[in-house]
């Protein structure tokens, strides 16, 4: 018993709370800070966000709660606005190739200016061109062409009617149809007639068949010359048409050049240049839309008109801050844009329908996105990557289903300049990192947010001033002194260091969520400690279900535990099982069995397929540390299995490994281990006892344990001494220690271990290197000297 006392830590070690005092003490210092316990993720953001080159985006690592996004955005919304980095962008018609609408960029601001540039030059067109075709040198030429065409074609058809009349016939109109058109009948007596009339005459004997056949012959032959003269008529007038189509042309070319140049020098920019010069092409190719004097034409002319719209997809116009954007669902479309292409418009007007994404909308800024979420769609992480790389985007519509293609248009790529930063998991980082080679150079500047901070006065300064923000900005009860006490306690907590803070800044602003709305049902107006205790208790019983299960099993006996007295190869293991967003700790039961052979000691977890990498490593590391320890001068001869009990999922971690060795020791030496002391902790191949997680969870599950088997004052765990920093224990278990109803024992060797579970001296060897015959080691060494020799002499038989 006196060895034991040796490493039982004291009330006072285990304690631990923060009382209204220290909570009063704070008062009386000041520290607000923007962001909280993240300086090397800061300083990494502010690095990126300071050098304008390629490559140098971030990639922000850490825990779901540690404030990623808020901190991400409040340093980005920091940043100066760049005027010159931003552009405006608009689309407009490729009147060379319709398919392909061409990108303009601008100034902030000068997009729309352009558009509503573009639409005053198609009115000022309009006017002037009307008026230049309706008065001055062109009209009287065109007048004098028409006149002498007419002249020429009335002088044609009156020649011929004169040969006609000579001949005997006549031109006359008829109706064919809805359609009128010219014939030729024949004269009877100086009276147009017809052949009907003519075949009558014939039949009467009044006109010979030699004569009606001379006439008839005639006919076809006359109808040759007159569709002749037409044809010639049409040729000479299309002719006219043409000369008259080019003294049009030369007359507006001048002004239409002349208004598209003022345009031009009020936006110098090189696509604008050359936007205007095919503008101004299809503007004198096109007159008739620009004078129109027919109503009816007036919808379709209006169709035709939008060819010279500009389809503005980012206008900077009113933009006083870097745009920011934080897409949440990023799919191709959002972040690259659309083609909302109506049928009729598909391929001509098809640049109307373009939409701009996020990318395009953050050019000149920032775009934050979740990396789990990008790379959830191969398309969209490979095409944010080529954005990053080549500094462009194009708007295109995927590939559908089964390959089928369903875009027509191709609009031209779009210039960017855009940082990006991916929020995700370190996990992620290293997946890309050592999978994508383009991830390096592309994600240059890692800002990893921690899930602690130091646990000074100066943090908790700021904890108090966050607990403040969150109760005034949500609209909760105020938090008292010693709610604030019990939130601190918790943030300790969280970290697992009693000289940290948990930066889970989302876990604790629920945990003032849930205290406030307690606090308020029960009348209280501030949340104070018993709201906070309220809080996590209802939120562990919301999720501890299993744990209940799993002492249910207990009091039932189907888990075979015994938390009381001794037994030879048998040891409780302290386990945690971690649900993710709840974890709880209780016993396992781990044996040992042993006898002499060469096969070793045989993990039962892995040849059920149980047992996972860490282990499988502990495992290894026992052998080792047996070999060295009391196999130097001869073989180690065992054949040792180790298993634990009732487990049916999967073990791993190395924590159970000074548990294993403690187990099998007992078994190689017949030594009886107390089952009332449960145990913890890794080992290296030295025997040095090494830290482990969940310290807490473990410690306060074998106690509810005993309480629920039954309290003797004289239940406890063995935890590594190393883990002493990292106890922050219910006030529940620090009062049973304080009552000595149950005892905590920190180790740093087996030795030490196996001394509290036996109440025996370990032993030290002598120069010789052996232990002394009563003690632990020394029974260990002579049982295992025994089994070599048993394995040796069954060998030789």
């Amino acid at each position: 018993m006196q060895a034991i006392s040796r490493y039982r830590l004291t009330p006072e070690q285990v304690h631990f709370s923060i009382d209204e005092a220290h909570v009063q003490a704070l008062k009386h210092g000041h520290s607000r800070e923007k962001v909280i316990g993240q300086p090397r993720a800061v300083e990494a953001l502010k690095l990126a966000l300071a050098i304008n080159a390629k490559g140098y985006n971030v990639y922000a690592a850490g825990y779901t709660g540690t404030g990623k996004r808020s901190t991400v955005m409040r340093i980005i919304k920091e940043q100066p606005l760049i005027t010159e980095r931003l552009r405006d962008i608009a689309f407009v018609h490729n009147f060379v190739q319709p398919d392909r609408p061409r990108v303009i960029t601008f100034p902030a601001g000068n997009a729309v200016k352009f558009r509503r540039r573009i639409q005053q030059l198609l009115d000022e067109l309009t006017d002037e061109l009307r008026l230049s075709l309706e008065q001055g040198a062109y009209r009287a030429r065109r007048d004098e062409i028409m006149i002498k065409m007419e002249a020429q074609e009335n002088q044609a058809l009156v020649e011929f009617e004169k040969d006609l009349k000579r001949e005997g016939f006549s031109i006359v109109q008829i109706k064919d149809g809805d359609v009128q058109r010219a014939d030729i009948v024949p004269l009877h007596k100086g009276e147009p007639g017809s052949f009907e009339e003519l075949q009558q005459l014939v039949a009467a004997g009044e006109l010979s068949e030699k004569k009606w056949n001379a006439i008839r012959e005639r006919y076809y032959q006359l109808m040759d010359d007159m569709n002749q003269i037409f044809d010639t008529l049409r040729v000479d007038r299309a002719q006219a048409d043409v000369v008259l189509d080019d003294i049009r042309r030369e007359t507006v070319r001048p002004i239409v050049d002349r208004l598209a140049e003022v345009v031009r020098r009020e936006f110098p920019e090189g696509t604008v240049d050359r936007y205007l010069r095919e503008f101004a092409d299809d503007v004198v190719d096109n007159l008739d839309l620009h004078i129109n004097d027919d109503p009816s034409k007036s919808d379709e002319i209006d169709q035709e008109l939008l060819r010279y719209s500009v389809n503005v997809i980012v206008d900077h116009t009113e933009t006083s801050t870097p745009p920011i954007l934080f897409e949440s669902h990023p799919d191709y479309h959002k972040l690259f844009g659309t083609q909302n292409t109506q049928p009729e418009q598909e391929v001509r007007f098809g640049f109307l329908g373009l939409r701009g994404g996020s990318v395009v909308q953050a050019s000149g800024g920032y775009l934050v996105l979740r990396a789990q979420d990008v790379l959830t769609q191969e398309d969209v992480w490979n095409a944010l990557k080529r954005v990053i790389q080549d500094g462009i985007t194009e708007i295109r519509t995927p590939t559908a289903p089964y390959g089928v293609p369903v875009q027509s248009l191709k609009p031209d790529p779009i210039p960017v300049s855009v940082k990006v930063i991916l929020m995700g998991s370190e996990h992620i980082y290293d997946l890309l990192f050592h999978t994508d080679e383009d991830f390096g150079e592309l994600f240059k500047v890692l800002s990893e947010f921690d899930s602690v901070m130091d646990n000074t006065a100066a943090s908790q300064r700021n904890y108090l001033n966050f607990i403040d923000s969150i109760c005034s900005d949500e609209g909760l009860a105020q938090c008292d002194d010693s709610g604030k006490a019990a939130v601190l306690e918790y943030g300790v907590y969280l970290s697992e260091f009693r000289s940290k803070l948990s930066t889970r800044f989302a876990l604790i602003a629920d945990l003032l969520r849930e205290s406030s709305h307690w606090a308020r049902s029960a009348g209280r107006t501030a949340i104070d400690r018993e709201a906070v205790e309220k809080a996590r208790d209802v939120r562990r019983y919301l999720h501890n279900l299993p744990e209940e299960k799993f002492d249910e099993q207990i009091a039932s006996g189907e888990m075979i535990l015994q938390v009381d007295g001794s037994r030879i190869g048998s040891i409780n293991g302290l386990s945690v099982l971690d649900r993710g967003y709840y974890a709880f700790g209780r016993p396992m039961l781990i044996t040992a069995r042993v006898a002499p052979g060469t096969d070793g000691i045989i993990n039962i977890e892995r040849e059920s397929g149980l047992s996972g990498e860490l282990h499988d490593k502990g495992v290894y590391i026992i052998q080792g540390f047996l070999q060295a320890t009391y196999a130097r001068d001869f073989p180690l001869s065992i054949n040792a299995s180790i298993g634990f009990e009732q487990s049916y999922v999967e073990i791993d971690g190395d924590s159970a490994s000074s548990t294993e060795i403690y187990v099998l020791l007992s078994a190689i030496g017949d030594i009886p281990l107390r089952q009332d002391i449960a145990v913890t902790g890794s080992v290296n191949q030295f025997g040095q006892i090494q830290p482990v997680g969940g310290i807490s969870e473990k410690i306060e599950g074998f106690h509810a344990t005993c309480k629920l088997m039954g309290i003797t004052g004289a239940q406890g765990v063995i935890i590594p001494r190393t883990n002493v920093q990292n106890l922050v224990l219910s006030r529940e278990v620090q009062a049973a220690v304080r009552d000595e109803t149950f005892h905590i024992y920190a180790i740093s060797t087996v030795d030490e271990g196996m001394e509290i579970l036996t109440d025996r001296e370990a032993g030290k060897p002598d120069k010789r290197g052996r232990f002394p015959g009563n003690s632990i080691n020394g029974v260990v060494e002579r049982r295992l000297r025994e089994m070599a020799q048993q394995v040796k002499d069954f060998s030789g038989d």
